[in-house]
């Protein structure tokens, strides 16, 4: 097993795997909601700003608009979560991490992925090792943010995490190689 990197690298990382990444046309997808509530106008609240310029502040309080993010967006503002928190480990966006990690968080197989998972499905390979890297780095610097729906203790909720991106990262190479024969 390799050693975890530095926090410099990681950070280093995750800048260069999303650096193709560009402002969203749109932060949510409005067609056809029927109503927008306060969780869709946390997503809406992201819309035109630089993922740079997002503070540990901005997701706390809008944390629940993650979950809203059309997929460009989620991949876009990604990494303001990622390298908010590896550059400051005790005083992270605690409340968007444990959103993050909570999507993710499923019992092993593909069947048991949420409909949230295919917004993963145009990262790009880099961006997936650079998520999987944070993975590894949260579970031993923020044990106490998540430990998930069973409660297994600390790091465990990053570990389920960790294995569902892993699992996610190889469905989207094969909706990649069914894509590239059609």
């Amino acid at each position: 097993m390799s050693e975890s990197p530095s926090a410099t690298e990681l950070i280093r990382k995750i800048e260069q795997a999303f650096a193709h990444r560009k402002i969203p046309a749109e932060a949510v997808v409005l067609e056809g909601r029927l109503q927008i509530d306060s969780d869709v106008e946390d997503g809406l609240w992201f819309q035109g700003k630089d993922w740079r310029e997002i503070s540990r502040e901005n997701w706390e309080r809008r944390y629940c608009g993650l979950s809203y993010l059309s997929s460009q967006a989620f991949a876009y503002y990604l990494p303001s979560i990622l390298i908010l928190t590896v550059r400051d480990p005790r005083n992270s966006p605690d409340l968007a991490i444990d959103s993050f990690v909570w999507q993710l968080d499923s019992s092993p197989g593909v069947e048991n992925l949420s409909p949230s998972s295919y917004r993963y499905f145009e990262f790009s390979d880099d961006e997936f090792e650079a998520v999987k890297e944070w993975l590894l780095w949260a579970c031993e610097n923020k044990q106490d943010v998540f430990y998930g729906i069973a409660l297994g203790g600390p790091g465990d909720g990053f570990g389920r995490a960790f294995d569902a991106i892993n699992l996610i990262h190889k469905e989207a190479m094969k909706h990649r190689e069914r894509e590239s024969v059609d």
